[in-house]
């Protein structure tokens, strides 16, 4: 029994120098999420490294003020783009920021299979490809979409960051209907909440298609040179950091108002995986529910 004890106690002893000298990795001007040892967690930016009496440790800034933390009092940390892995997009809209290191799985709408993956924090690229059912493979739809992200600006202020991204998309609505967009998205971040805007404009294809499903089929204009709208939203709740509302308003033609959608849900998330829910409400008007899930292994 008191062998028992004495290991226990030395690979305690020792799992608390390996998580010290760990926390020692904490790089000044970047934002983590801290877990303490009495349950407590914080998420903020780490201003500076200090040394007293007590320990060493940090001077940890978070939106209600700035405290000193000792690595004794850490019981883990992770950089906040690791705790939350879904900042690179809302439901369908992407923001400026990159998916760096989250490269994921993910499914749209139970028959849209997709996945993404991140070269540093610049540059972005995701794939997919729909298997609607009773739908032959030349009617299938196929999506690439590329961004690269520019360097965050930094702000001392509500708002934090603030960040811009150019990209691009291929996409095909049946084998035949080609569709083409370059965009420009700039993202505001904020302690809980990030606010997009893009302005995205078509070009390269045609004017009118045949949307086919089946033996069904369906005509519809979407014009060279239309410029489109989109804005994004997606916060945290106040007491819940694995709970977000997010949503988004589209408007894929400028010239016609019409030509728009809404989107409002639920994400439920972890470091590895998230799960959207929610209503997408179109102009026409019919409501179409909305399901999304993203899988990140890595």
């Amino acid at each position: 029994m008191v062998n028992r004890i004495l290991i226990f106690l030395c690979g305690f002893l020792l799992s608390n120098l390996v998580l010290a000298k760990e926390h020692h990795n904490f790089k000044v001007g970047e934002c983590y999420v801290i877990r303490l040892v009495n349950g407590d967690l914080l998420e903020g930016e780490v201003v500076s490294y200090v040394a007293d009496l007590e320990g060493d440790g940090i001077k940890f800034e978070t939106e209600i003020g700035t405290g000193m933390i000792y690595y004794t009092q850490i019981i883990d940390a992770r950089e906040c783009n690791r705790y939350y892995r879904g900042s690179h997009k809302y439901f369908l809209l992407p923001t400026a920021i990159g998916i760096g290191n989250n490269h994921f799985f993910g499914i749209l709408e139970m028959f849209f299979l997709y996945a993404g993956f991140g070269v540093d924090d610049y540059f972005s690229l995701m794939a997919g490809r729909s298997f609607i059912p009773f739908a032959y493979s030349n009617q299938q739809i196929s999506l690439l979409n590329f961004k690269g992200s520019l360097p965050k600006i930094k702000f001392e202020d509500i708002l934090k960051e603030l960040q811009f991204a150019l990209g691009g998309n291929l996409g095909f609505a049946n084998n035949s209907n080609k569709f083409i967009h370059i965009y420009g998205v700039a993202t505001s971040i904020f302690y809980k909440s990030t606010i997009s805007f893009a302005l995205f404009y078509k070009f390269g294809s045609i004017d009118y298609y045949t949307f086919r499903y089946g033996i069904n089929a369906i005509d519809f204009s979407y014009p060279n040179g239309s410029f489109g709208l989109s804005f994004g939203l997606d916060t945290r709740l106040p007491q819940y950091k694995d709970v977000h509302v997010i949503g988004e308003i589209w408007n894929v033609d400028i010239a016609r108002p019409t030509n728009s959608a809404f989107f409002l849900g639920i994400r439920l998330c972890n470091s590895s995986f998230i799960a959207d829910f929610g209503l997408s409400f179109f102009t026409q008007p019919f409501v179409v529910p909305i399901v999304n899930f993203q899988w990140m292994p890595f």
